[in-house]
């Protein structure tokens, strides 16, 4: 194996343990809203300028439709942090696929590695006569 293949091998691997090293992570926004209650005699009703809140949502996409969570107030840092953690996890991913991408790249110009397709030809049983 080549010296480029074995450093991007290797580079890959210290990818992948950062990958699992990331912990606790939440795909989504985090936004902060003030809201009405609704109430007919509360005074959110009648003074426009009157809001309750602020009250914290993290919104996501899950099966093809937006979907939003309310945060509890003493949570909001932690879903803040994992919010940041899942970003260094689409970073990391993307990081490793590109890695992926140039290892495969390289075996494709490696003097003696066989392609798929050469290999899937050595594969392949002898058909019988008929």
């Amino acid at each position: 194996m080549g010296e480029k293949i074995k450093e991007l091998n290797e580079r890959r691997r210290g990818i992948g343990e950062r990958l699992v090293e990331v912990g606790d992570m939440r795909q989504g926004s985090l936004y902060e809203r003030s809201l009405k209650c609704g109430k007919a005699g509360c005074r959110c009703a009648s003074d426009k300028s009157y809001l309750h809140g602020p009250h914290y949502f993290l919104t996501k996409k899950a099966e093809g439709k937006t979907v939003q969570r309310t945060i509890p107030r003493g949570a909001v840092e932690s879903t803040k942090a994992q919010i940041a953690k899942f970003q260094e996890f689409r970073r990391l991913s993307q990081e490793f696929l590109a890695v992926n991408e140039e290892i495969c790249e390289a075996k494709l110009t490696e003097p003696g590695e066989q392609t798929d397709q050469a290999q899937k030809k050595t594969l392949r049983k002898p058909s019988k006569p008929k």
